[in-house]
């Protein structure tokens, strides 16, 4: 063998054992984390920044957190800026092409891009985890000290809910947890479908200066949401599992919800509890969030209001 053939391949292995040997187990180069990007408004910053830290931490992801104002909240994330805003309260009109999470019991929201349904959904998964747990009651306490104890009022409608209430036989404090997911009891909401005033009552046989009247929309929207309580209550489970019913068929039509339970019998599916028949609705779907969103609210005012 010719000694310089020889030479040259001994080179070339001695070259090849000096280079390392990349890895994906390799303890020295562990894989780099994803960034959370997250903005919030300076309003309450410290607890939704503890919040998100913590899910970040519980998620494995690294977290880069922003505070604004106003609309660059929702702007930065519509742009593409940031991949999670906090919101504060948000009407409907302002999360237009977003998707929010369970909303805390101050009215907050997480709030990610309409495509990311999955991210959401481990969200909601998270947060209804986190607001079971003592860890959680210790941090409002820590941030809102004082602030959830012996309160007088939910809104000015007080006396006119509690009307309303007990004629169909309602906690006064479920019906305003519904008229604040409706409207955040501004009484001149509208929607983009012609809902009306507090209780966004959308209806032919009322005039529109009618259904201005306070005390007129509130009783409207409870005499409606009592029938639709009378209209399942021979589905449902129990009296709690009507509600739900209720509150689904108030936001989605009870032609709708018929449909889903009558899907759920023919599929041999358990069509008397709200959390089997949600699972036919896709993720991400208004009326999932906003059963759970309103009986929250209602778990919310019933500790921290009078009956």
């Amino acid at each position: 063998m010719n000694l310089r053939l020889v030479a040259y391949s001994a080179a070339c292995a001695l070259v090849l054992l000096l280079i390392p040997i990349s890895s994906n187990n390799s303890p020295w180069s562990a894989p780099p984390q994803e960034t959370l990007r997250c903005a919030i408004p300076v309003q309450d910053a410290e607890f939704h920044r503890s919040l998100i830290k913590k899910y970040a931490e519980d998620k494995n992801l690294h977290v880069s957190i922003v505070l604004a104002r106003g609309n660059f909240v929702l702007d930065s994330l519509r742009h593409g800026n940031v991949d999670l805003a906090v919101v504060n309260d948000p009407p409907d009109s302002a999360l237009h092409g977003l998707l929010s999470s369970r909303s805390f019991a101050d009215g907050s929201v997480w709030t990610v891009r309409e495509n990311e349904v999955e991210a959401l959904r481990h969200i909601n998964q998270w947060i209804t985890e986190l607001t079971a747990s003592a860890r959680f009651n210790r941090m409002q306490k820590r941030y809102f000290s004082g602030k959830t104890v012996n309160l007088k009022s939910i809104s000015q409608y007080d006396n006119l809910l509690r009307q309303s209430a007990d004629s169909i036989g309602w906690d006064w404090r479920l019906l305003a947890a519904v008229a604040y997911h409706e409207s955040r009891f501004h009484n001149d909401a509208n929607s983009s479908k012609g809902a009306i005033g507090l209780m966004q009552i959308l209806s032919d046989r009322y005039p529109e200066e009618m259904l201005r009247n306070p005390a007129v929309n509130i009783s409207v929207g409870a005499r409606y949401l009592k029938k639709m309580e009378k209209m399942f209550e021979s589905t449902a489970a129990d009296p709690q599992e009507a509600t739900s019913f209720a509150l689904a068929a108030y936001n989605m039509g009870e032609g709708k919800l018929g449909q889903l339970i009558e899907k759920a019998r023919e599929e041999g599916k358990d069509d008397s509890r709200w959390d089997s028949i949600k699972d036919y609705l896709p993720e991400g779907h208004h009326t999932r969030s906003y059963v759970d969103n309103v009986l929250n609210t209602y778990a919310y005012y019933s500790k921290v209001y009078p009956r």
